[in-house]
């Protein structure tokens, strides 16, 4: 009784219910408070005969189906998650339930200084426990999962997704719980982790010609045999006496001329006993 708010205490003792509520995991477990609390402000659809005051589980279904079909001719916004939850004594789920049917029949809000988990679980309980007492995952799912469920399920794989479900926020917790506590773990530090961080350095033109360009990226080394763009190659045509040049030669002479950076080039052709002709590059600056 002490997780409802005031306000929703004093709205059941007003009520004169015929069982007083001291748990409500298990008071409104099994459905008949709640319609008896229905029948207050429904008197015509609601009755009170119709709904069994049992514990087995056959019982509660029973009344819940009537329930549920009530809630949606209302169009009352009650979560079909916290009747589940309800049902199967989860914890906190009951007590969500008679917020909800207080703000739904009362129109008037319920005032919490922290808002209420919905999620169903024992999370918030196995956090304050001390590390070693916490569940295992064997535990968690013994203590998430009730024996109603698995008689209730409509199949396997829907009680698989749940108990995968359970496993992961276990997984979950258990890592947080080696960021908070890593020397219990045995947790050592990685090698990124132990290399001194130092802020990169700017790197500088090295020996090698490499320039870096205003961007940051590093230009190609500018090659000794490259011609400059500023260099021009004009071809000579000589008249020869008597035979002409070998292609072989001609090529050789115009590979010298196209490596030659400072045009200082001037091949001599011999041609025969005749004198030499030579072709000289141009070279503008």
């Amino acid at each position: 009784m002490n997780a409802l708010p005031r306000e929703v205490l004093k709205w059941l003792q007003s009520l004169d219910l015929s069982i007083s509520v001291k748990n409500p995991k298990w008071d409104f477990s099994n459905g008949y408070l709640v319609a008896e609390i229905l029948s207050w402000y429904h008197p015509k659809e609601i009755k009170i005969h119709c709904f069994n005051n049992g514990t087995s589980i056959q019982s509660k279904l029973l009344n819940w189906n009537l329930l549920e079909t009530f809630f949606k001719n209302k169009n009352y916004a009650i979560d079909r998650d916290v009747m589940e939850g309800t049902i199967h004594c989860k914890s906190a789920a009951a007590e969500v339930l008679v917020e909800q049917l207080y703000t739904t029949l009362t129109n008037r809000p319920t005032y919490r200084l922290t808002p209420r988990n919905q999620t169903f679980n024992d999370l918030s309980y196995q956090s304050k426990l001390p590390l070693h007492a916490r569940a295992t995952a064997s535990t968690a799912i013994k203590n998430n999962l009730a024996n109603t469920e698995l008689e209730t399920g409509p199949d396997t794989s829907h009680l698989m997704s749940k108990t995968q479900h359970i496993i992961s926020l276990h997984q979950q917790h258990r890592q947080s719980q080696r960021l908070q506590d890593p020397d219990r773990f045995g947790i050592k530090p990685t090698l990124g982790e132990i290399r001194p961080k130092m802020k990169p350095e700017s790197s500088q033109n090295d020996r090698n010609g490499i320039c870096q360009s205003k961007q940051g990226r590093k230009s190609r080394p500018v090659s000794a045999n490259r011609v400059p763009e500023n260099v021009q190659f004009a071809e000579i045509k000589v008249k020869q006496s008597g035979r002409d040049l070998p292609a072989s030669s001609m090529d050789q002479i115009k590979g010298q001329i196209h490596n030659d950076m400072f045009g200082t080039y001037q091949p001599t052709i011999k041609l025969g006993e005749s004198a030499g002709y030579s072709a000289v590059a141009q070279h503008s600056r």
